[in-house]
């Protein structure tokens, strides 16, 4: 921490650079202390949950972990990363239960053909172009000479564009070209047979049993489930409160200490600043199923000083590697008059930045 001869000697240097003081400091230096605490704390959250599981066929559980009738008593070392997430399966002692099914052999009858694995099917239908009504102008679908049919003549040449040999009568230009004359058309799905495939079995007449898959067997057990998930805290404090542009001063200029920890469990070691770990301690509590944790912090002392000589500057004093870097920010009275300046008359930039400066 620098002493505050150190961090008045930096603000006069500062001044002087500017052109605005002498070798004496001018009176009415106020100095205040900010503790910053800057880094990230990981936490390896753990969940447990237990649900019944229930798997088709044959499944080989000898490989998982068992746990007694309380997971949450189980035991599981900590993790050597926190920063991987795992999902660990575990099988509740005594809850395994391999059993043959009730079908017996994986199949059962096919509900939809009743075990005949055949459909019926109409094996013929009304044509789709004709309706089976006007099927050939001459014999309309009978074979023989209908008495609604056309004579032939040249008067009729316009009702038999389209039309195609009878395959009922055998008139020329005469019949559907969708049926031919014979007013339905066969089944595509059974060839006019009167059956067709049963979709569901494929004519075997069986399908497999829903509750096994077809396996004839069934495995049920209770699962144990161990999930851990790495969670980052970022932290960012600082003890009286700072505004951002002390804050940028910090982390590009400032020397900064990193907080020790100790332990598997990443512990405040003793030598740690008071003032540091009295800030931590409440930041290092164990959050619910916390089971393993990594630190990584670090910590810095500054100096915010005013000068009744220069109320509208305020002077943050980082320690740096190579001497202590001032910072000089507008005081929070200098930023209200800017802002409002700003929004009155939107003026020009030399204004601004003679307000600024």
């Amino acid at each position: 921490m620098l002493s505050d001869e150190d961090v008045l000697a930096a603000v006069r240097r500062r001044l002087q650079e500017r052109g605005k003081a002498g070798r004496a400091l001018p009176e009415g230096a106020d100095i205040t202390r900010h503790l910053l605490l800057a880094g990230k704390i990981l936490r390896c959250v753990e969940t447990r949950t237990e649900k019944e599981r229930f798997h088709q066929g044959f499944i080989d559980l000898s490989d998982r972990p068992v746990y007694a009738s309380g997971l949450q008593w189980h035991r599981i070392p900590p993790p050597e990363d926190p920063t991987i997430g795992t999902t660990l399966r575990l099988v509740r002692r005594g809850s395994v239960e391999d059993r043959t099914c009730d079908c017996g052999n994986g199949l059962v009858a096919c509900e939809r053909c009743k075990g005949d694995g055949e459909l019926p099917c109409a094996p013929a239908r009304a044509c789709g172009e004709c309706h089976g009504i006007a099927a050939c102008l001459w014999c309309d679908g009978t074979g023989r000479r209908s008495h609604r049919s056309h004579d032939g003549g040249t008067a009729d040449h316009a009702g038999r564009e389209g039309r195609v040999t009878c395959g009922r009568c055998g008139t020329r230009e005469a019949a559907c070209a969708g049926c031919g004359g014979r007013g339905r058309t066969t089944c595509t799905r059974c060839g006019g047979s009167g059956s067709r495939a049963c979709p569901d079995c494929d004519r075997a007449g069986t399908v497999p049993h829903r509750r096994c898959g077809g396996t004839a067997r069934t495995v049920t057990w209770t699962e144990g489930v161990v999930t851990r998930r790495p969670v980052v805290e970022k932290v960012a404090v600082s003890s009286p409160a700072l505004p951002y542009g002390a804050w940028r001063s910090a982390r590009g200029h400032g020397d900064w200490t990193d907080v020790r920890v100790v332990g598997r469990r990443d512990s405040l070691a003793r030598d740690v600043d008071r003032e540091v770990a009295g800030i931590l301690e409440p930041l290092l509590l164990p959050r619910e199923g916390e089971v393993s944790r990594r630190i990584t912090l670090r910590h810095l002392s500054l100096a915010r000083v005013t000068l009744a000589s220069h109320p509208h500057r305020v002077f943050f004093v980082v320690p740096a590697p190579d001497g202590p870097h001032v910072a000089v920010w507008p005081s929070g009275k200098r930023v209200r008059l800017i802002a409002a300046v700003a929004s009155a008359a939107l003026p020009a930039p030399a204004v601004v930045y003679r307000l600024l400066a």
